[in-house]
């Protein structure tokens, strides 16, 4: 059944720090965005989301998912859509990252550290 809970959270917050992420969204772009997100553990659906990004903006959702490997697929402005398969866990480099720069969004394992 999917879930249309979530958390987001300001990057400077200290819960955000200390928190369990299981997905990160970070806009990197100098625009607002619109990225609707669909995670799939096997074949079934087990959370959808819609998230509207302002510039420099990111967030993220936390005890979100249980320990395991997903496909996640994620649509930016109705249009560009990028899908992945990342594994979730404990460690913060098996985390969901999606981010939004040139006008392009990615799907990666782990979250990178921001530009300056």
């Amino acid at each position: 059944m999917p879930s249309s809970s979530r958390t987001l959270l300001s990057a400077t917050s200290e819960e955000w720090r200390l928190a369990h992420e299981d997905l990160h969204i970070r806009n990197d772009s100098d625009a607002k965005h619109d990225v609707y997100i669909e995670i799939y553990d096997d074949e079934e659906c087990c959370h959808t989301a819609h998230y509207q990004l302002l510039s420099s903006q990111s967030g993220c959702s936390v005890n979100l998912l249980r320990n395991g490997c997903y496909k996640v697929t994620a649509v930016l402005d109705g249009q560009q859509e990028s899908t992945a398969a990342v594994t979730v866990s404990d460690e913060p480099e098996q985390t969901i990252f999606i981010q939004i720069q040139n006008d392009r969004i990615t799907i990666e394992q782990g979250v990178t550290p921001s530009c300056p």
